[in-house]
């Protein structure tokens, strides 16, 4: 096949926010590039044919000759079929990961209903410090977590964290007081932290980067939803409430923690792998070639990650390139979105139930009050991200969110004293409810990256900004603000603004740093180009060749 050389510039090949892309020549790839991607997806064909000669691995020629000629070597039917079955495989099992790992996070809420602070002699500061001791462990260990789990593998990091946290979660079923309560929060941040990045980390490496954020936002609609399954388990679990002479949380803390076992030491044998013979029960050779080239051609950067050879497994990982990754002035922006991004939202989510309660409605009827509110932020959530993919721009998605909220913390701002309580339950409900845009900012982050190695520390970096804001978020409204949180809701409203400039500025950012780049690169002949792909010394998003995702 013939290939115009002005068609297959390596700005093709950096997977950047271009609608007519030509990918009909592997010289969009630098030859050195394929040299070791090639040899990496022979040393995985060797692994798994050694352990199985009866599936032997065909896709090594078939994924050489799809990387040659690119989308055109297969159809839209074939593509599609592929997709729909890593959704199938990927991105359901994920879900169920997440939901995991938030059952296990929510019954400690679920429990303050109980009498556990009286079981255990304990005061709600002490619950308060529990937390603190949660958050300080769950950040510490994000990073190194990270970094473990790409040096050893996902498909077996990831079960084993799961495994973990089931376990303590589980044995929190034994705690006498305040001194064991504090530990089991301790473990149990060291072994959550990093599991979020690593999951998306994860999921994003089988898909395009304009097929992330919808996958990414079905992930943490599973995770939203999980805290209003998780209210009404609790409430059939507490039944159970003196059975065997256990008190209700315990039967709580029991029933997840053999449950989230279950589904930790599922996922070591359900997780999907092109390390595990388990793909070819799914998938052929000819579709797992397909799922490769076509993630591959999207972003070269990726093809470790999915092809995981001993040889790419092992990657260094040293304080200069946490500094560089935390200090990337093309990621920064967005971690400071994701900072404050949800804060406006968070801090009313945080104190929902209180906030209804200071409002003359039931426990009881506060857990089902906010529900709508759930159920709102899940559809808006996957209503961003899908535009944020289909029209690949995902700098409107912040802004949209901000105006979203900014007229319901206005009226709840200068609502009077004595306003019917429905109207601030109708407010609050749009203020939780908003359209939640997490993982189009950490499909961003993970876009933006370009480079595995930087990407598993950025969406790393990125998980931390958003629990800092989550810090920032349960401080606002403070107990002499109550009931009606004026101080708290002035200052929202101030962030409100913050977020819509910062946004404002990526886009111009980005464009400007793009148009840098383009004027640049158009000046430079086929054979400058190539010459500068051989030679140069700048890495990932400083690429001449790659475009920033706006």
């Amino acid at each position: 096949m013939t290939a115009d050389p002005e068609k297959h510039s390596l700005v093709s090949a950096s997977g950047a926010e271009v609608e007519e892309m030509d990918y009909g020549s592997i010289s969009s790839i630098h030859s050195r590039e394929r040299e070791g991607l090639i040899k990496a997806v022979s040393d995985v064909s060797d692994e798994e044919t050694s352990g199985d000669t009866t599936k032997p691995y065909a896709a090594y020629g078939e994924l050489q000759t799809l990387l040659d000629e690119g989308p055109s070597a297969w159809t839209p039917d074939e593509e599609r079929r592929v997709r729909m079955k890593t959704d199938w495989r990927v991105l359901a099992w994920a879900c169920v990961m997440m939901f995991s790992l938030q059952i296990n996070r929510m019954n400690i809420v679920n429990v303050l209903t109980t009498d556990i602070f009286t079981d255990l002699n304990m005061q709600p500061n002490d619950y308060n410090l529990g937390q603190s001791i949660f958050v300080t462990c769950f950040l510490l260990f994000e990073i190194p977590t990270q970094i473990l789990s790409t040096i050893i593998g996902p498909e077996i990091w990831i079960p084993t964290m799961m495994t973990l946290w089931a376990t303590v979660g589980f044995l929190q079923t034994f705690i006498t007081d305040k001194t064991t309560y504090l530990v089991t929060r301790a473990f149990l941040g060291m072994c959550q932290g990093g599991f979020i990045p690593g999951l998306v980390l994860y999921v994003t490496s089988f898909y395009k980067s304009n097929e992330m954020s919808v996958r990414l936002s079905v992930i943490w609609t599973t995770n939203h939803m999980t805290n209003v399954v998780s209210a009404l388990l609790a409430s059939a679990i507490f039944k159970l409430d003196g059975r065997l002479g256990w008190h209700n949380w315990q039967w709580l803390f029991f029933l997840e923690g053999l449950a989230t076992m279950a589904i930790g030491i599922s996922t070591y044998f359900l997780m999907a792998s092109f390390r595990r013979p388990v793909i070819s029960r799914v998938f052929t050779a000819r579709e797992q070639a397909i799922l490769r080239a076509r993630v591959i051609l999207d972003d070269s950067s990726k093809s470790k990650a999915l092809e995981r050879s001993r040889s790419a497994v092992m990657t260094k990982f040293g304080i200069k390139d946490v500094f560089n990754a935390v200090t990337d002035k093309y990621l920064v922006p967005i971690f400071i979105l994701g900072m404050l991004g949800f804060v406006p939202s968070v801090a009313s989510y945080q104190f929902i139930t209180i906030i209804l309660r200071n409002f003359g409605y039931t426990t009881q009827e506060s857990n089902f009050l906010s529900i709508p509110a759930n159920t709102l932020l899940c559809i808006g959530m996957v209503t961003a991200a899908h535009f944020a993919d289909k029209y690949r721009r995902r700098w409107p998605m912040p802004i949209i969110a901000m105006i979203w909220l900014l007229p319901f913390l206005i009226v709840e701002l200068v609502l009077p004293d004595d306003a019917e309580r429905w109207v601030r339950v109708f407010c609050l409900t749009f203020i939780v409810g908003f359209p939640y845009f997490t993982p189009v900012l950490m499909s961003w982050v993970s876009a933006n990256s370009n480079d595995q190695h930087k990407r598993a520390l950025a969406v790393a970096i990125y998980n931390i900004s958003v629990q800092l804001g989550n810090i920032i978020s349960a401080n606002m409204y403070r107990a002499d603000d109550a009931p009606f949180y004026r101080r708290g809701n002035s200052i929202l409203i101030g962030i409100v603004v913050f977020n819509i400039c910062m946004a404002l500025f990526v886009r111009w950012f980005f464009s400007r740093e793009n148009k840098r780049r383009e004027e640049i690169w158009g000046h430079m002949t086929e054979l400058e180009r190539i010459y500068y792909s051989s030679t140069t010394t700048e890495v990932a998003n400083k690429r001449l060749d790659f475009r920033l995702h706006m």
